[in-house]
């Protein structure tokens, strides 16, 4: 059903989106009418949209099969494209509406696609920027937990969560007195992820997981074991194994972070004067 969907998609997509006009160096794969479907046009929906690389990792045979299903629905695009007009149904005013808005929006991102290319960005300005925002780049703090999960249903009675919790308070209890998170996380947890890890889960930063939580979890020490804390799914033992501290990022390492902050802030720029010339240009009206 995915795949399918997926594949319906992908066409709407290809429909919409990939009319592209290529020189005699590209193939023809169908052709009606004055209509031609280039091998690069399906070539560049095979080879770098993300929605078909996630179907092609699971099913690399599927290459064809989604091709093949590009081009039918191409042609029955073109048939009716070309009936369509021979109808006159193009010199329609909602459809001359549509097809203007279309035209505008293809131009568009074209338009703002070659001034935004233009856009470079030195090894100098990298650094600059990293320096002048070095409280942006840092590693938060984090912690290594392992948990022991008494399973619950969030809308559980309060007889049933008060059993639950009698339950969590025991195992809690045998842990203070000695016994291993690790074995009673094995013999006791309902989380089929982490039970036979001895109830592991690895490196959490801050942000990553539900804010009251976070709050608890980061202010137990390291060896810790917490009080049940309940959540949708139960009631959680929490022990903290250790905690790592937050520390900033080299340039290096935060390099790409920083080029893409650093984008991000020249495109808006560039928009905002751009938008701001072609506005005292051709003056809009607003009625």
């Amino acid at each position: 059903m995915k795949k399918g969907w997926l594949v319906g998609f992908l066409v709407w997509m290809f429909i919409m989106g990939i009319q592209v006009v290529y020189g005699a160096e590209s193939k023809v794969l169908a052709e009606v009418g004055p209509y031609k479907l280039y091998e690069q046009e399906v070539e560049k929906i095979l080879n770098q949209d993300p929605q078909v690389q996630e179907i092609l990792k699971s099913s690399p045979e599927a290459k064809e099969k989604i091709k093949k299903t590009l081009i039918d629905k191409w042609i029955t695009l073109s048939l009716l494209g070309l009936a369509a007009k021979e109808e006159g149904i193009d010199k329609l005013p909602e459809v001359q509406r549509d097809l203007i808005n279309i035209e505008k929006q293809i131009l568009a991102q074209r338009y703002l696609k070659t001034k935004l290319e233009g856009i470079k960005i030195t090894e100098e300005e990298l650094k600059d920027y990293y320096q002048k925002h070095k409280d942006r780049y840092v590693e938060p703090e984090a912690v290594e937990l392992k948990h022991i999960l008494l399973s619950l249903p969030s809308d559980a009675k309060k007889e049933e969560a008060d059993k639950v919790l009698k339950r969590a308070n025991q195992i809690r209890a045998q842990i203070l007195k000695g016994a291993k998170f690790e074995e009673l996380a094995k013999t006791y947890s309902e989380d089929p992820n982490s039970k036979e890890k001895g109830g592991s889960l690895g490196i959490i930063k801050r942000g990553e997981t539900d804010p009251q939580f976070e709050a608890k979890i980061f202010s137990l020490k390291p060896g810790e074991v917490s009080h049940p804390m309940r959540s949708n799914y139960g009631y959680h033992l929490i022990k903290v194994e250790k905690k790592i501290p937050a520390k900033a990022l080299t340039f290096e390492q935060a390099k790409k972070l920083v080029e893409n902050d650093l984008r991000e802030e020249k495109e808006e720029a560039l928009m905002k004067d751009l938008i701001e010339k072609l506005s005292q240009k051709y003056t809009p009206k607003v009625y």
